[in-house]
């Protein structure tokens, strides 16, 4: 098996084993196609690779060792001066070169982390304390890494930067627009028992998901034992409303079970119903063969303890395509 399509199936060990087999020019070639490739490996992966080297390779070759370690110091010097001349985004090169606390227990890190420095300031007696600043000012700071629907209602509920997080939702949400029909969808969700903290915990999840179909109109339905409809002011205002359906799923008046029956009935069109969950709804007393009523008795199912995979689909299958964010 190729080696980049072995590290994009997330088998390390596997691409450093195979790594380890090529002679070192081609090793190096490949290790830098595969930190550099997008989608595939990451910068991580220089220094994962120097220490399975470090366990698994020939201890008595050292010109091999002195090889490795000066090609990962090229390249990964290569790609800092790169990003130290960029204004804007930057490479995560910076984050996994390996600091040097984090180095004492690997002889083979700390030379790869000496040589970095000395490469980079060549001659100068402080060059590992530049390093050190320089690799600090080049690792992008971590609110700059996409966060999903669970992490961004997970913050929501504790926000401090509202402001922050409806402008991070509502790119999501203009991104899910061209993953989807322009049907509307009426969002029905899950608040019983199994979707909180202790056991699927899906709530998160499915409180993301609802809020990024829901119409324009604000309208959803909650259901538990009972199920109640909510009409969000501010579609928009992704904090208030995540907010909101927390604290109805911890209402004293939710239940426990999942009645769907209670939310069906208060159904006027098509629906998708957020769970974690397979529902059977075959038992509907509603007539099958009338096309008004078939999208009310047999609406569009996604099981979010599928990790977050659209699960058990029924009726018009156009409607909505999977939309993978979270």
């Amino acid at each position: 098996m190729d080696i980049l399509q072995t590290r994009a199936q997330g088998h390390r060990d596997s691409t450093y084993a195979m790594l380890l087999q090529q002679p070192v020019p081609e090793c190096l070639r490949a290790l830098e196609q595969l930190v550099t490739a997008p989608r595939i490996g990451c910068w991580r992966d220089v220094r994962g690779f120097i220490r399975y080297y470090e366990q698994h390779g020939d201890p008595t070759d050292a010109e091999s060792a002195v090889a490795l370690i000066a090609g990962c110091v090229r390249m990964t010097n290569a790609q800092l001066r790169k990003d130290a001349q960029r204004g804007g985004t930057k490479s995560w090169a910076a984050k996994w070169v390996p600091r040097e606390p984090k180095c004492r227990p690997s002889p083979l890190l700390r030379w790869y982390y000496d040589t970095l420095a000395s490469d980079m300031f060549p001659g100068a007696p402080d060059a590992q304390r530049r390093y050190r600043k320089l690799i600090s000012e080049l690792t992008p700071p971590p609110q700059t890494e996409p966060l999903g629907l669970k992490h961004l209602v997970k913050r929501a509920l504790n926000a401090t930067n509202a402001a922050h997080l409806n402008a991070a939702f509502n790119q999501l949400k203009e991104k899910a627009r061209h993953h989807r029909s322009t049907a509307t969808l009426v969002p029905v969700l899950s608040l019983a028992h199994s979707m909180g903290p202790g056991h699927n915990n899906c709530l998160h999840a499915g409180i993301g998901l609802a809020l990024l179909l829901l119409p324009p109109s604000g309208r959803m339905i909650t259901f538990s034992s009972h199920a109640q409809w909510h009409e969000m002011q501010d579609p928009h205002d992704f904090v208030s409303n995540a907010q909101h359906l927390f604290a109805a799923a911890r209402a004293p008046t939710n239940g426990l079970n999942a009645n769907l029956d209670s939310a069906l009935k208060l159904l006027n069109g098509p629906a998708l119903v957020i769970s974690d969950m397979e529902h059977d709804n075959d038992n509907d007393s509603s007539n099958d063969n009338d096309s008004n009523n078939s999208l009310k008795s047999k609406p569009l199912f996604w099981n979010v303890s599928h990790n977050g995979r659209a699960a058990n689909f029924h009726g018009d299958h156009n409607l909505l395509h999977q939309i993978k964010l979270l």
